[in-house]
């Protein structure tokens, strides 16, 4: 096995390029560093430099041994902060959850972060059943995801509730009103008339998201058969999700409203999304008789403790999402 503190010095003598600074930085003699040169040359069995007055010029295998010196030190300092289990306020911290969850819990994480500089944040965004599978693999250490997970490969704590709505546009009737008045055209008046039945408000909602049309994302399907049973209408209830008219789809959550916006369609997303788009004036949040919520859940590794600093972020996470964290 090389000696550590040879390989320390020769990285040191490479990057200063010099023996009299190398000597300075190591606390050391020139003959000592001299001396560690020689001796990782015996252990390497070649000549690592060639001496240029006071300065060096790497051979080949001096570059190749400079390299695994520099990972030695990175697979070091690496072991070292893996070991840190306990240290709640230091380390690499990484959550994964949805885009909705991410914009409600990061601005809380980011505070944390600014009064710990030594926790370093990470918030993964992936859909649940990324989430799950990355936990049950135990390529994740920590998750929120909606509904308690049937799963004995993961452990789930509840957290809170996330509110959901069915999102359309505000201007469905100044859109009906603007079509009304613009036919010029028979052919033309059929079809804007079939399009004003679909935005009139007083039709009904199920007419309304059967013809409007949905605007997609990843988690559109579970929302809205979620919401259809829940909301307490008869009408959207006996609707099929995946038979619904699609007009859209995009995967970034800071631009699913904006086509909703528009009056292209709608769709269902948790209500704090609104909280987050400069545009919320331009939607409306149909109001069912009975609210949607989805609880919300931590995930983890069954049977093993998180880090200390996992705890940290889950408290604070919990705070947000509103439930007591024990």
């Amino acid at each position: 096995m090389i000696n550590p503190i040879w390989l320390d010095t020769f990285i040191t003598l490479v990057e200063t390029g010099n023996f009299t600074r190398t000597a300075e930085q190591r606390f050391m003699t020139q003959p000592g560093v001299s001396q560690h040169l020689k001796k990782l040359e015996e252990a390497c069995q070649c000549e690592l430099v060639v001496r240029l007055g006071k300065g060096i010029q790497l051979t080949e295998q001096g570059q190749r041994v400079y390299h695994y010196a520099k990972e030695q030190q990175a697979s070091e300092q690496r072991f070292i902060a893996s070991l840190k289990f306990d240290a709640a306020y230091e380390g690499k911290c990484v959550v994964a959850c949805s885009g909705a969850i991410a914009q409600r819990i990061y601005p809380a994480l980011l505070t944390l972060q600014k009064q710990h500089r030594a926790l370093h944040i990470h918030v993964e965004v992936a859909p649940r059943r990324t989430i799950l599978t990355g936990i049950a693999n135990n390529t994740l250490e920590l998750g929120i995801v909606t509904n308690m997970p049937n799963n004995e490969d993961v452990q789930s704590e509840y957290l809170g509730e996330e509110s959901l709505g069915l999102i359309l546009p505000r201007d469905l009737a100044d859109k009906a009103a603007a079509l009304e008045s613009s036919s010029k055209e028979s052919t033309e008046k059929v079809e804007r008339e079939r399009e004003l039945r679909a935005l009139k408000p007083q039709e009904s909602i199920k007419e309304v998201v059967s013809t409007l049309g949905l605007i997609n994302h990843p988690d559109a399907m579970h929302y809205l058969q979620r919401y259809f049973n829940d909301c307490g209408e008869a009408e959207l209830a006996t609707l099929n999700p995946a038979k619904l008219k699609h007009v859209g789809y995009i995967n970034q959550l800071s631009q699913i409203l904006l086509p909703v916006s528009e009056g292209l369609g709608y769709t269902v997303l948790p209500t704090s999304t609104l909280d987050f788009v400069s545009f919320a004036d331009k939607l409306t949040v149909y109001k069912a008789k009975n609210e949607v919520t989805e609880p919300l859940y931590s995930v983890q590794t069954p049977h093993s403790a998180l880090p200390a600093r996992y705890e940290v972020v889950k408290s604070a996470i919990s705070k947000i999402l509103g439930s007591e964290y024990i």
